[in-house]
């Protein structure tokens, strides 16, 4: 007898996520309860999904829509600054149905799973990192077929105390997974949008073509997937984009790979094949600096619609690059972006306010070298010590607590270097984005994108609610 599963991402809505650029952020959908949603339809069992900050769904909506399933299991999904959202959720389902399982996942649980679940008693079980065969054997034993203590990747609460169970091994054929169920999703893809202007057509939704990081940046969590990175065939991403091309009518792409560029080889059959299909999409992706060096390859990937790459360039300091194990040069910096220029293809590059070894001139300097560089678009982040990084091991003595979860959504200061003040963070903040948006170059690229694609216009003006 299939179980009714319900899989949800918790109510956290724009302005909570992007404070006051929530009008410019994005409604796409959580890409992880896709994944589960699709292996769980797979294994037999009923699924259905509510993604409340993709549709825009309140608390009581949320609630509403579960008390008219009745599921038997719940799964969540939570980040670090949605986590007490989540908690306050499965407490009221909870209260209201106390034998409905309720199974937490997602990266802050991966990162703190016996403190969640001691935190938070509303969750009966915990995932940790890569899901999809975890949740499917967990579910398989709450039907009474297989023991609890049997499954891998999960913990739970047991005889009052936190239970581990052994790790699971990461998913060696990604090929093997299907496709993200995209059709459990209402009104998919005409009500989600990704964060304007990182879409060049519409309609835009995002895909991963690979799994883990190689990198030990001290800013980025990379217990979910690990460091050893793991690849979908170019046969099975080009089976995905006609996929969503057939069946959503699908425009533009986000590859939101952690570094897409690794694997020249893969990354050329990917393009060649989006050629040789006559798909005439655009598409986007991010890379690391130091895998740019190939002009070739760049006009490739403008050949077949590639017209964004994405930098984390974070800081243009190269004392405060080493110290944040970037392994990445200034050089590497300037070379990457003015290659991405040569190309035809536009580059955005994300930098970190607040790193260790962040001074005031640092600042400047950043700012300084980032107005030299042909780049068309920046962001502008503060440093966010996120549970499961090195910097927030570096900062437990900080006095980093669960109350400082909420904040952690790389738009609040949470944490300021020795010699520096929250007011002087921000004010070089500011200072970084009128500086680099008021010039005529980069106002005259706004209006031809504008001009380009009007669908950015509308989606401005819309969310601002003239």
């Amino acid at each position: 007898m299939p179980l009714p599963i319900l899989l949800a991402n918790a109510p956290y809505s724009l302005k909570e996520r992007y404070g006051v650029f929530s009008f410019l952020g994005s409604t796409l959908p959580n890409l992880g309860l896709l994944m589960l949603g699709a292996v769980l339809r797979k294994a037999g069992n009923k699924v259905k999904i509510i993604d409340a900050p993709a549709q825009n769904l309140g608390l009581e909506e949320v609630v509403k829509e579960i008390k008219e399933d009745k599921p038997q299991v719940m799964g969540l999904t939570a980040v670090t600054p949605s986590i007490l959202k989540t908690a306050k959720l499965a407490s009221i389902i909870k209260d209201i149905y106390p034998h409905m399982q309720i199974v937490i996942g997602g990266p802050h649980f991966t990162a703190l799973p016996e403190q969640t679940l001691r935190d938070y008693p509303a969750f009966d079980y915990g995932v940790l990192g890569e899901g999809e065969e975890s949740i499917v054997d967990l579910v398989e034993a709450l039907s009474g077929k297989k023991d609890i203590q049997d499954v891998a990747g999960i913990a739970f609460r047991g005889n009052g105390n936190v239970k581990i169970n052994l790790p699971r091994e990461t998913i060696q054929d990604l090929d093997a997974l299907p496709f993200p169920a995209w059709d459990l999703l209402k009104g998919f893809p005409s009500q989600y949008h990704p964060a304007v202007f990182k879409y060049k057509r519409f309609p835009s939704t995002y895909i991963v073509s690979s799994r883990g990081c190689p990198n030990k940046c001290i800013f980025c969590d990379t217990s979910a997937f690990g460091h050893k990175i793991r690849f979908h065939s170019p046969e099975y991403i080009l089976g995905m984009i006609k996929y969503l091309i057939n069946n959503f009518r699908i425009r533009d792409i986000i590859f939101e790979d952690d570094q897409f560029l690794i694997d020249r080889n893969r990354v050329e059959q990917i393009c060649l094949g989006l050629q040789e299909n006559n798909f005439k999409l655009s598409w986007s992706c991010s890379a690391r600096v130091n895998s740019v060096n190939d002009l070739e390859l760049l006009k490739l990937m403008r050949r077949s619609g590639c017209w964004l790459i994405n930098y984390g360039i974070e800081s243009c300091n190269q004392q405060i690059l080493n110290s944040a194990k970037k392994l990445i040069t200034v050089n590497q910096i300037e070379q990457a972006v003015r290659l991405t220029h040569k190309a035809g293809i536009l580059s955005k590059g994300y930098f970190i306010f607040g790193l260790p070894g962040e001074t005031a001139q640092t600042m400047l300097e950043t700012i300084k070298f980032a107005k030299r560089l042909p780049l068309n678009d920046i962001s502008v982040f503060m440093l966010t010590p996120f549970p499961g990084t090195e910097i927030y091991e570096q900062l437990q003595g900080y006095s980093l607590s669960k109350d400082d979860f909420e904040k952690m959504n790389i738009l609040n200061v949470i944490y300021v270097p020795k010699g520096l003040s929250k007011e002087k963070l921000i004010d070089c903040q500011s200072r970084f984005i009128r500086e680099f948006y008021l010039r005529p170059r980069i106002i005259g690229n706004y209006i031809t994108r504008f001009i380009r694609n009007p669908h950015n216009l509308l989606n401005i003006l819309r969310l601002i609610d003239f």
